[in-house]
C-alpha cells in the first residue's frame, strides 16, 4: 500500500516537473522566436515608421547638442550626411542651390542620397532645404564649406520636416531618446538598429508576463498560463508591431508591467523606481501610479507610499534631464519640457494626420493607427503594421472582468491584476476629459500585456471551480435586489469608516 502511495507521489511529481518544463521552454522559445521574427521583419523597412521621423531624429540631435556624441556607421566606406541648405526665395533658387551642393560633394568624392525629389520644396516653407550625402571620412571638414549650407549633421538621412535638424522632442521626457541615441553610436545609425531596444522591451515583458502567472499561481500552473499569455501576447499585432518600432510605448508597456510585477511581489522601492522609468519614458506611464497607490495604500504607510510613487518618478525625470538643465538653465527646461509638455499632452493636438480613436475604441478595434503601408502585387497600398489588436479578445476580457466585479478580489491575486489594468485604462479617460481629446489606438500598447494576463487569470477563476460562475451570478442578483429594496424605500445604505490602530512590529 505504501509502495502504491509512493509511486502515486512520485508520478505526480513527475508530471509537474514535466508540467514545468513545457512552460520552462515553450517561453525560452516563444521569446526567442519572438525576437528573430521582429528583426528579421523591420530590418526589410529601411527607412523611419510613422513616428520614428521624430523621436530618432531627435535621439540623434541630442547625442550631438547635449552629449557632443556622432553616431557610427559606414555605407560603403563612406560617412553619411544630412546638409541643411539656407532656405530659398523660389523653387527655381532652391534646385539651382541643391545643383550646386551635390556638384561640390561629387567633387570630394561624395554622391548623393536624397535629394529636392525627397526634400521637396513647398511654396510655404514648411520643408527641409537640404541634401543627404555621402562622403569619405577624411573628407567630412570639408562638408562645412557646401554652398549655402547653414550646418549638417552626421547619420541617417533626416526626414523632411521643418528645422529637424534642431529638434529635441521636448515634450516627451528623454528616456528612450537615450536608448536610440545608445543603439545609433554602439550599432550603427540604422533603421535595423534603432529597433533593438523596442524589440528587446517587447520581448521582456514576455518574461514578465511568464513570470507573474508563476508567482501568482505557483510555477505549474502558473508557467504553463504565463506561456499561454505571453503566446496571446505575441499575437496580438498591435504588441508586434509597437515592439519593431522605434516609438515610446512599448517601454511604457514595459515599465507599466514591470510597476504591476514589483506590486505583486510585495517590493515597493523597486515598483516606485520601474514607475519613475515609465514616467521618463513617455508621461503617461504615470498612469500606473494610481493603481499602484490603490494596492500600496493598503499594505504600507501612506506617507511612506505617497513619498516613493511620487517624488521618486519626479527625482527620476530630474536626473535623466540634467544634461537639458545644465546647458539649457533649469528654469528653461522646466518651462518647455515639464509645463509646455504638460499642456501639449491635455490639448486637441490635431484635427487631421491619423485616424484618431478613443479608449473606447480600443476595445472594439475601431479606427486602428497605420504604422507601415507595403504595396501589393496588385498595386494596392495596404498596412502591414497597424495598431489593431484582437478586439474578440479585448471584449471577452471586458465581458469576464464586469461580470466579476462584485468579486474580483477573489482572484489568484487578490484583484492586483484587475485594478492594474483597468485603473490605468481609466487614466485615459480622466484625461480624455481633461482635455486630452486627440488620442490613437497604439495607446492601449501600455494595458495589452496586462489585458491578457488578466485574461487568463479570470479565466483560471472559473476553470478552477465552475461553479463559481453560478456564485458570481448570485451576487449579482443579490446587490439588484438592494438596489431595488433601496429605490423602494425599503432598506438604507449606509457608508462607514471605521480607523483602526496599527499595532507596532
Amino acid at each position: 500500500m505504501e509502495s502504491e502511495t509512493s509511486g502515486g507521489l512520485r508520478s505526480k511529481d513527475l508530471q509537474r516537473k514535466i508540467a514545468l518544463a513545457a512552460g520552462l521552454i515553450g517561453i525560452i522559445i516563444l521569446t526567442i522566436g519572438f525576437g528573430i521574427y521582429e528583426f528579421t521583419y523591420e530590418s526589410g523597412i529601411q527607412d523611419y515608421i510613422s513616428d520614428e521621423v521624430w523621436y530618432v531624429s531627435s535621439a540623434r540631435t541630442i547625442l550631438l547638442k547635449y552629449f557632443g556624441a556622432t553616431p557610427t556607421g559606414l555605407w560603403d566606406g563612406m560617412v553619411r550626411v544630412t546638409i541643411q541648405l539656407s532656405y530659398p526665395p523660389s523653387e527655381k533658387a532652391y534646385a539651382e542651390r541643391v545643383d550646386q551642393a551635390r556638384a561640390y560633394i561629387e567633387g570630394l568624392g561624395g554622391r548623393l542620397v536624397k535629394g529636392k525629389e525627397y526634400y521637396q520644396y513647398k511654396s510655404n516653407g514648411d520643408f527641409l532645404p537640404a541634401i543627404c550625402v555621402d562622403v569619405p571620412p577624411e573628407k567630412l571638414p570639408a562638408v562645412n564649406s557646401t554652398p549655402y549650407s547653414s550646418k549638417y549633421a552626421v547619420g541617417y538621412c533626416y526626414p523632411n520636416a521643418k528645422n529637424i535638424l534642431d529638434y529635441t522632442n521636448p515634450e516627451h521626457p528623454p528616456l528612450v531618446k537615450y536608448l536610440i541615441g545608445i543603439s545609433m553610436v554602439t550599432l550603427g545609425d540604422r533603421p535595423e538598429f534603432w529597433r533593438i531596444p523596442s524589440i528587446i522591451a517587447g520581448a521582456l515583458i514576455l518574461i514578465l508576463i511568464f513570470l507573474s502567472m508563476r508567482a501568482i499561481l505557483g510555477n505549474v500552473m502558473g508557467g504553463l498560463l504565463g506561456a499561454v499569455a505571453a503566446l496571446l501576447t505575441v499575437l496580438d499585432i498591435s504588441f508586434r508591431s509597437l515592439s519593431m518600432v522605434a516609438l515610446l510605448d512599448i517601454f511604457v508597456a514595459l515599465f507599466t508591467y514591470l510597476t504591476y510585477y514589483f506590486t505583486l511581489r510585495g517590493k515597493l522601492t523597486y515598483s516606485s523606481i520601474a514607475l519613475g522609468f515609465g514616467f521618463v519614458s513617455k508621461f503617461s506611464g504615470a498612469f500606473a501610479g494610481v493603481p499602484a497607490l490603490i494596492e500600496w495604500i493598503k499594505k504600507e504607510k501612506p506617507a511612506k507610499v505617497l513619498l516613493l510613487l511620487i517624488y521618486v518618478p519626479v527625482l527620476i525625470l530630474i536626473l535623466i534631464s540634467i544634461p537639458f538643465i545644465i546647458k539649457d538653465g533649469f528654469m528653461d527646461w522646466w518651462s518647455v519640457s515639464v509645463g509646455g509638455a504638460f499642456k501639449w499632452h491635455l490639448s486637441q493636438k490635431t484635427t487631421g494626420g491619423p485616424p484618431q480613436a478613443m479608449p473606447w475604441d480600443w476595445l472594439l478595434g475601431r479606427n486602428p493607427f497605420p504604422l507601415h503601408y507595403v504595396q501589393t502585387p496588385t498595386g494596392e497600398w495596404k498596412a502591414d503594421l497597424i495598431a489593431a489588436g484582437n478586439p474578440a479578445l479585448y471584449l471577452l476580457t471586458t465581458a469576464l472582468s464586469i461580470y466579476l466585479l462584485p468579486v474580483f478580489r477573489k482572484l489568484a491575486d487578490r484583484g492586483v491584476t484587475y485594478v492594474f489594468t483597468w485603473g490605468t485604462y481609466l487614466m485615459y479617460i480622466a484625461i480624455y476629459v481633461l482635455g486630452a481629446k486627440t488620442q490613437y489606438s497604439f495607446y492601449f500598447i501600455q494595458i495589452i500585456p496586462l489585458l491578457y494576463t488578466l485574461l487568463l487569470l479570470q479565466l483560471h477563476f472559473f476553470l478552477d471551480r465552475p461553479k463559481r460562475v453560478l456564485e458570481v451570478g448570485r451576487k449579482w442578483v443579490e446587490i439588484f435586489r438592494t438596489f431595488i429594496d433601496w429605490l423602494a424605500g425599503l432598506v438604507r445604505v449606509k457608508v462607514e469608516v471605521r480607523v483602526e490602530p496599527v499595532e507596532e512590529l
